[in-house]
């Protein structure tokens, strides 16, 4: 209702001149009257955490999955790439939701953190697992990895070495791909009560907040706007 002064990092922090009033919320507050704008910033270390930890992951487990299935072949191959077939089919978020709420509801922000870390690896590992088959089969037959083999090479030298950094190109790109989708994965989970819970913050966490009755000033739906613009980034 008033301006009010301010004066850049009074302690480290952009607040009012005057130490009397109140300190300057740039997103406004919650209902408690929690600074907004802080707990985005914090919640960005949860929300991208977990989604960069289970990407991570996904590419881990699918790289080895689909090596595996593309260096052997046969029934091995026909085996792995059932399995992969048959978690793809699946719906990814519903998966997500089935396999979190499997877990304990009451968990420490670390073991959240862990479980939802391992429940989106488990649901994105398929892509990258069919994806590298692929190029490890392809890469196999051609004079180098020939070659590797005619000199002695054992199967894991000539996958790591060899057949492996050919698919760095790949999983790269599909990195970027599940990025954003486990960002969408985790505000999903703490949106309906499965993810981090208070005091932790976290994207989902905040639109949770926002979207429970709580909301009665558009900036405390920033949250949906900065994981727009990461998805976007």
């Amino acid at each position: 209702t008033r301006p009010l002064p301010l004066s850049r990092f009074i302690g480290g922090a952009l607040g009012p001149t005057a130490g009397t009033q109140p300190r300057w919320l740039p997103l406004g507050g919650d209902a408690l009257g929690r600074d907004v704008y802080s707990r985005l910033l914090f919640g960005a270390r949860l929300s991208l955490g977990v989604a960069t930890a289970a990407a991570m992951g996904a590419l881990l487990l699918g790289a080895l999955v689909g090596a595996m299935a593309g260096y052997t072949g046969g029934r091995i191959e026909t085996l792995l790439m059932a399995l992969t077939d048959f978690v793809i089919v699946l719906p990814a978020i519903f998966v997500m939701l089935a396999l979190r709420a499997a877990m304990p509801l009451v968990l420490s922000p670390g073991q959240v953190f862990a479980a939802t870390t391992a429940v989106f690896a488990l649901a994105g590992w398929p892509w990258a697992a069919r994806g590298v088959r692929a190029i490890v089969a392809s890469e196999l037959r051609r004079e180098y990895a020939e070659s590797a083999r005619a000199a002695g090479a054992g199967p894991w030298r000539i996958l790591r070495r060899h057949l492996l950094p050919a698919t760095r190109g790949f999983l790269l790109v599909q990195g970027a791909l599940l990025l954003p989708a486990f960002i969408v994965g985790e505000a999903t989970l703490s949106y309906v009560g499965l993810g981090f819970a208070e005091p932790a913050a976290s994207w989902g966490g905040l639109l949770r907040d926002a979207g429970g009755g709580f909301v009665d000033a558009p900036w405390l739906l920033a949250p949906a706007g900065a994981i727009a613009l990461t998805m976007l980034g």
